[in-house]
């Protein structure tokens, strides 16, 4: 019996030794074909998905280096923010203070990849998926699917709590969405995009910059900027997530936020916050897609990207699909386990990505709202705006940034205008009634200067007197007012520049404030002081403009108006 353990022990002993010198073998074997030396391939992530490709890279190198091209290759995950590597990117110019420069990028989604063309080599694929959900407590999830509410739906619950009872969710108030500004603003942009192409038909997109430009995409996305504004300041999308976790109630100011939905699981799994979940709006879906892009830039050489594609394909196989729903990300086999307590929501149809470009215009109204106003125009019609200005004259100049003042206009405005005119005992007259701007009232308002009669006469303090009268009469408690007014002609009535001075005087109040801007076209005004005090004493605005200047002035106008 000791014989045959003795023997046994020899065997054993034995065989650990030739498996010894077959490993040292296999290695330098490895080692021997890796004659050019040693390879970083480096990978710029978004923060999202960084912890899970690092996962990854573990399982790519295996027990040592990949050997690419007689190179040892192994892999280096850094989190950088995706919109920052896209301007580097794009700039051509990588920024050492994002990392090493990377071979390959995985940014939160394809409409960031299309941020830099030139610098990726072929078309990125997808990695893995995450819709844009509304992080909401969850008691409001149930009510809001039960309610079936739509993206297009945000904006009317956004400030109007009656709204929100006609669906029976009177006890929240008002919907209470934030929309963060801050460094980690996608998942934002992309709500915003989701909500824009709902209310402009534009079915499963993409929404075009034209259709992200019209009165309806303009109106609801400032609707919920300038309800999210009355929140007051909420920091990033990952502090307002910690804020809303800490306070998922209905007497909080913040009730629902806009996140890619696997910050929200992961946030929820490692316990960060509690009582929330994703609610997905009816309608196409928006989702980020992290999409896998190897690098071309001149840092790139063969092997790398080589390797990045490589590592990019390793990653898209089934078998990492657990991997990636463990941090959180839906992939086409897996999707990961909610921790809280309602199912993830079904997607049945994506939105398609937008161009870059439509989303810098919908950041760009997040961040400037278009306000709901009450305007009375008063636009000077003497023969003095038959003087030439650029290709035209002043009056089709005035009246080109009418037009586009009104295209960008509120839907939820209130407009009118007077003129000048010969034929009537006051010298002027309502030429657009003050009303609701409509479709109807719009195409009035931007093209009743096209064919118009001119009038010899300057009354400009006059006509400015009764639209400032008319306003104050009509108050409106709940918009901004005032008059807004593009002057040309010196009138020279000094009686009736006093009369607009005492009705600001006699009319002026903290209850109706109503402010008078004024736009004055070139310098063939001798003495504006009037104009200038109307202005001061209402608290608007003075501002001469070379007619000449297109943009200028439309830009002037589209100002005012919004």
């Amino acid at each position: 019996m000791l014989t045959v353990s003795a023997v046994l022990l020899v065997v054993a002993v034995l065989g650990w030794f030739g498996i010894r010198d077959r490993i040292d073998d296999q290695a330098t074997a490895a080692a021997e074909t890796c004659v050019e030396g040693d390879t970083v391939l480096h990978i710029a992530a978004d923060p999202l998905i960084a912890p899970a490709l690092t996962e990854l890279t573990e399982g790519w190198t295996g027990e040592g280096p990949r050997v690419i091209r007689d190179h040892c290759v192994t892999a280096d995950v850094t989190a950088v923010d995706s919109l920052a590597a896209a301007d580097a990117l794009g700039a051509g110019q990588w920024d050492p203070a994002l990392g090493p420069e990377p071979a390959l990028w995985v940014p939160v989604d394809t409409r960031l990849s299309a941020r830099a063309p030139h610098a990726v080599d072929g078309t990125p694929r997808s990695l893995a998926t995450s819709p844009i959900v509304l992080a909401v407590p969850t008691d409001l999830g149930r009510a809001l699917t039960t309610a079936t509410v739509r993206w297009q739906d945000l904006p009317r619950l956004q400030n109007d709590p009656a709204a929100m009872r006609a669906i029976g969710l009177d006890i929240w108030g008002s919907l209470g969405l934030a929309l963060p500004t801050g460094t980690d603003t996608h998942a934002t942009t992309l709500a915003l995009e989701a909500v824009a192409a709902s209310v402009t038909d534009s079915g499963i997109g993409p929404i075009t910059l034209e259709r992200a430009a019209t009165p309806a995409a303009i109106t609801a996305v400032s609707t919920l900027a300038l309800g999210a504004d009355t929140l007051g300041a909420v920091g990033t999308t990952g502090d307002t997530l910690s804020a809303l976790g800490a306070r998922p109630t209905t007497d909080a100011a913040v009730h629902a936020v806009p996140v890619v939905e696997q910050q929200l699981l992961r946030a929820l799994a490692d316990g960060q916050i509690r009582g929330l979940t994703g609610h997905l709006p009816i309608g196409p879906a928006p989702v980020a897609d992290f999409p896998a892009a190897v690098v071309d830039a001149p840092w790139i050489d063969e092997t790398l990207a080589r390797a990045a594609a490589e590592f990019a394909d390793y990653a898209r196989r089934p078998e990492q699909a657990a991997a990636l729903a463990t941090h959180g990300f839906r992939t086409a086999t897996t999707d990961p386990q909610p921790p809280g307590e309602l199912p993830l929501p079904r997607i049945d149809t994506v939105l398609a990505p937008a161009d870059p470009t439509v989303d810098d215009v919908l950041a760009a109204l997040r961040l400037a709202p278009v306000t709901p106003r009450k305007i009375t125009m008063v636009v000077d019609t003497s023969t003095s705006m038959r003087t030439a200005a650029g290709d035209g004259t002043r009056l089709s100049a005035t009246a080109d940034a009418v037009r586009e003042a009104m295209r960008r206009a509120s839907l939820n405005s209130v407009m009118g205008m007077y003129v000048f005119d010969d034929d009537t005992p006051a010298g002027h007259r309502v030429a657009i009634i003050r009303d609701g701007l409509t479709d109807t009232k719009r195409t009035a308002l931007s093209t009743v200067l096209d064919d118009i009669d001119l009038s010899e006469d300057e009354p400009v303090y006059a006509t400015l007197t009764a639209a400032y009268r008319d306003a104050v009469d009509n108050y409106d408690p709940i918009r901004p007012n005032s008059v807004l007014a593009v002057i040309d002609s010196d009138d020279p009535d000094e009686a009736a520049a006093a009369d607009l001075l005492a009705a600001i005087d006699e009319l002026s109040t903290p209850e109706t404030p109503v402010r008078i801007d004024v736009v004055l076209l070139g310098d063939d005004v001798t003495d504006p002081a009037a104009l200038r005090r109307a202005a001061d004493l209402t608290g608007g605005t003075f501002t001469p403009v070379e007619p000449s200047d297109a943009s200028a002035l439309s830009e002037l106008l589209r100002k005012l108006a919004s």
